[in-house]
């Protein structure tokens, strides 16, 4: 495997990692006003349900994710921290808190997308149970449960790495994360350096590589990518019943059979706008299940390849993690552009929140107002 990753994943590190920082920094930046929108809207009086419970929870996990990555972006992708010493002890304290830190909060958010997957598929498969098991308490405790049970399941991850200090000139071992390959060359300091170090505990850094490629990312990619089918083919399913109940209602010309007809179908015109509304929920979410499979997978396979030969950590993990880094965080910015293009209810309220905050809006319609008057 080595060979696919040496020379030419340093290379392509070498050449990507100049324009890293500044994709991640629009990305965050959009991504976080994106999702503090989201926040904002989905918790609207009008927009409460327990669908929005889980997006809103999900968006402010995003939202931490990448505000956390801002400054690790800023201070050693970029050239505006240049001349800032990245070797010290406080920046090394900081990567420290940013590995651990948005690991936790990204484990959150994939299990936040699992729990939404399966209280959609809930509502759609036994809708007569809908209320019961998907209820405002039960949305709320599976919430709970994510960002408690998320950082236990991250635990490993902090007690693996250690801040070091790395002597001058000296040769590091396999076990040493250096802050950066560009930080290195780019230092001009050759005062003592500070370094986050993995553990030489072979037997945990084997659990920490099984955790992550297994528990954090295969195992909700495999979930997913099932619930994902199953609610395609159920909202097959329902399109084939309905226009087949409109093909009979056209055929029909005794209205009490038509009566009949749409009682069984779900009552006539409000089950029928009851259902487009369900359609465009479930294909706003298969939407965003597609979005998280598509950068949440290749991170997958990578880390499971990883836990079952642990030496490509070093050889190629570092050649491609900035790119696996980006993939993270696209995933988490897009949300608001999937919100706005497959919900008309998310719309109209972003466009009401949107006119109450805009001071020109307002004096707009103050001025309509007195011209009225």
């Amino acid at each position: 495997m080595e060979a696919y990753c040496v020379p030419g994943g340093r290379e392509f590190q070498r050449v990507y990692i100049k324009v890293h920082g500044y994709i991640a920094l629009i990305i965050c930046l959009l991504g976080s006003a994106a999702n503090s929108v989201n926040i904002a809207v989905l918790s609207r009086k009008e927009m409460i349900s327990t669908t929005n419970s889980i997006l809103t929870a999900l968006a402010v996990a995003d939202l931490l994710v990448m505000i956390d990555y801002i400054p690790l972006a800023l201070h050693i992708y970029t050239t505006i921290g240049s001349e800032l010493h990245r070797n010290s002890y406080g920046w090394a304290v900081f990567v420290y808190f940013h590995s651990i830190f948005s690991q936790t909060f990204h484990t959150i958010s994939i299990w936040l997308t699992i729990t939404l997957a399966i209280w959609r598929y809930i509502a759609i498969k036994f809708p007569q149970k809908n209320r019961l098991l998907c209820n405002k308490r039960n949305t709320n405790l599976a919430i709970a449960v994510a960002y408690v049970v998320c950082p236990i399941i991250c635990l490993p991850i902090y007690f693996a790495m250690d801040i070091q200090k790395i002597p001058n000139n000296s040769n590091n071992d396999t076990s040493t994360i250096e802050l950066n390959e560009t930080s290195k060359n780019n230092s001009q300091d050759l005062d003592l350096k500070y370094a986050i170090t993995m553990t030489n505990n072979e037997d945990l850094l084997t659990a920490i590589f099984w955790i992550y490629s297994v528990f954090i990312k295969l195992i909700p990619c495999i979930v997913l990518s099932i619930l994902s089918v199953c609610l395609i083919l159920k909202m097959k399913s329902s399109d084939r019943r309905r226009q087949k109940l409109l093909k009979k209602s056209a055929l029909l010309t005794n209205e009490g059979e038509k009566a009949r007809l749409k009682e069984d179908s779900g009552g006539g015109k409000r089950a029928a706008t009851g259902g487009g509304r369900t359609d465009r929920t479930t294909r706003m979410l298969v939407a965003l299940l597609g979005l998280f499979l598509a950068t949440e997978l290749p991170q997958a396979l990578f880390g499971l390849l990883t836990a079952i030969a642990p030496h490509l950590f070093q050889e190629c993990y570092y050649s491609f993690g900035e790119v696996m880094d980006l993939m993270a965080l696209v995933g988490s910015a897009v949300n608001f552009v999937l919100y706005c293009s497959m919900s008309r209810q998310f719309r109209n309220t972003f466009r009401r929140l949107a006119r109450k905050l805009l001071p020109l809006q307002r004096r707009t319609s103050e001025l309509g107002t007195v011209r009225k008057a």
